[in-house]
């Protein structure tokens, strides 16, 4: 009897056991994955950025006191620097009172201090040192008290010539030098070269051997480049800059003085950073595209037919300069562009198949050191052209009394395709005309209420452009049909198979035929006819015929 309560107890103790030994394991499965120092989060490259958490985070035994203070929970990280020059590490953005140290060292109890930081930026902190190429240094955020949450950890490894005092001498009339814009910064009072989208930047500094043109270009790199004059980043002067000349590089060109010193800076656009090649050398400047009001552009309307003509606007470099041309089409949201095959002429012809799309140009300009292009803006979406007469309708058939009248829409101009629509008219002898209900088809019977009065018809163009309408001459009055008369055909000359059939059609009927000799008739063919030809008989009148029996012999 006692058997089943003592189960009960050992299952409950058995359940509150296992409960404890889940949470256990719960609270060590939340430790961050960075929580040891072996377990450093690796960080690569110039510039990185890692989002992590210090929450349930512990400190190891032997591991210092970062910044000072003894923290408590603190995350690793581990980066080996891929180049020399200043370093800078920030938590600015975390949501912790955070403190951030950085090491060299192999174990966590036998680190050597480089720097560490306490509320650098707020209860954030930030740090710059010295960074050794291929040095690994270990980085620990730890919280101040043991204060944890949401950790954001920025890295940036600068330029050796981010500054502008710390700029990379350039020598002779010709070279070229590799760099980077990754970690590289704006200084307080930089220049906003090429109108303010540089940014983070480089500097060289170059001293012209002599007087002449000089070019510094990163084509092939996207880039901005700029040349200034001026020994303090307070009072530059600028001689050139460029974005995207020589695209997806920039290109600049300017008279330089003997024994001038320029200072060159290469930067970043919109904040985006690279490598690039910076190239310079004496020559003249290739064709430079117009950043002014002066640009390429398109003269003409976006309509269908219409013809449209490059404007080349005003271009800089070595004259002469000339110009070649490739016109281009997008559709109406920017979303699919391409050339059109075969449009390089300075003027084009816009069709039905750039209806819905708008045109661009794309100018290239070439003098004796190169090629520049540069595009226009893009124009209003190409519109369709309304239908416009050509050809007016026309009636065919005659106008009386159970005959057919067929209507031809004539000839129309304009985008197609085009819809064709028919109301037939009558008319009063000063033509005022009105529409015939449920005449709209191409055709029309001929009824004796039409007596009296013309018939015409009128034809409706409907395409996406719009609609035009244009009228066919009035017919003859509708009269009743006259009595068929014998009007004697014409048929001298004729074979008798062929007079007989025109003298039945006209209405009349064959006569007597008799032969004659005939010098200039051929054998069987008509020599002479009674009633003569246009004679107006009674329907069924008889006409005689004369064949020819050749020459007399």
């Amino acid at each position: 009897m006692l058997i089943q309560p003592c189960r009960a107890r050992l299952a409950a103790l058995g359940v509150t056991a296992f409960a404890a030994f889940a949470l256990a394991g719960t609270a060590a499965a939340l430790a961050p994955d960075n929580d040891d120092f072996g377990a450093a989060t690796a960080l690569t490259g110039r510039t990185a950025f890692a989002s992590g958490s210090n929450v349930d985070a512990t400190k190891e035994t032997g591991e210092p006191n970062h910044a000072g203070e003894p923290g408590g929970a603190s995350i690793w990280y581990s980066w080996t620097a891929p180049a020399a020059g200043e370093a800078t590490l920030a938590t600015c953005a975390s949501d912790v009172d955070t403190l951030l140290a950085v090491y060299t060292g192999s174990a966590v109890d036998h680190l050597v201090e480089v720097e560490s930081d306490d509320n650098g930026c707020g209860e954030g902190s930030e740090l710059s040192f010295q960074a050794s190429a291929g040095t690994v240094y270990r980085i620990a955020v730890d919280g101040v008290g043991g204060d944890t949450g949401p950790i954001e950890l920025a890295l940036n490894l600068a330029p050796p010539n981010d500054d502008f005092a710390a700029a990379v001498p350039l020598s002779g009339d010709a070279g070229s030098t590799g760099g980077t814009t990754e970690g590289a910064t704006g200084e307080a009072g930089e220049p906003d070269h090429a109108y303010g989208d540089g940014f983070p930047s480089v500097w060289f500094k170059w001293t012209a051997p002599s007087s002449g043109w000089a070019t510094f270009q990163t084509c092939g790199s996207e880039s901005i480049v700029a040349a200034y004059v001026g020994s303090a980043l307070s009072d530059l002067g600028e001689v050139a800059s460029d974005y995207g000349s020589c695209w997806p590089g920039s290109r600049i060109s300017f008279e330089a003085t003997a024994g001038g010193v320029y200072s060159v800076v290469v930067a970043g656009v919109d904040g985006e950073t690279g490598e690039f090649a910076l190239t310079w050398n004496r020559n003249p400047p290739p064709p430079e595209p117009p950043y002014s009001l002066d640009y390429p552009g398109i003269s003409g309307n976006a309509v269908d037919g219409q013809t449209l003509t490059a404007v080349e606007g005003q271009w800089g470099g070595a004259q002469p300069i000339s110009f070649a041309y490739a016109w281009g089409r997008c559709d109406r949201d920017y979303e699919r562009c391409g050339l059109i095959n075969g449009a390089n002429a300075r003027t084009y012809v816009a069709t039905s198949g750039d209806v819905g799309w708008r045109l661009f140009l794309r100018v290239t300009a070439t003098n004796a050191v190169g090629s520049s292009a540069e595009f226009s803006d893009l124009t209003a979406v190409v519109a369709a052209r309304a239908p416009a007469n050509l050809v007016a309708p026309f009636v065919s058939g005659r106008a009386m009394p159970g005959e057919i009248l067929v209507a031809t829409s004539g000839e129309w101009s304009g985008t197609g395709p085009m819809a064709m629509t028919y109301q037939w008219q009558s008319c009063d002898a000063a033509e005022n005309c009105v529409d015939l209900a449920g005449e709209g088809a191409p055709v029309i019977r001929v009824t004796a209420a039409h007596l009296g009065r013309s018939l015409r018809v009128v034809v409706t163009a409907t395409n996406v452009g719009g609609s035009g309408t244009e009228a066919s001459d009035t017919t003859a009055l509708v009269r009743k049909k006259a009595a068929r008369a014998c009007v004697v055909p014409k048929v001298k000359g004729k074979t008798a198979a062929a007079a007989r059939k025109a003298i039945r059609r006209a209405g009349c009927k064959v006569g007597a035929i008799r032969r004659s000799y005939s010098a200039s008739i051929r054998t069987g063919r008509v020599v002479s006819q009674s009633p003569r030809a246009g004679a107006r008989r009674a329907a069924g009148s008889k006409v005689t015929l004369v064949l020819s029996k050749g020459r007399r012999r």
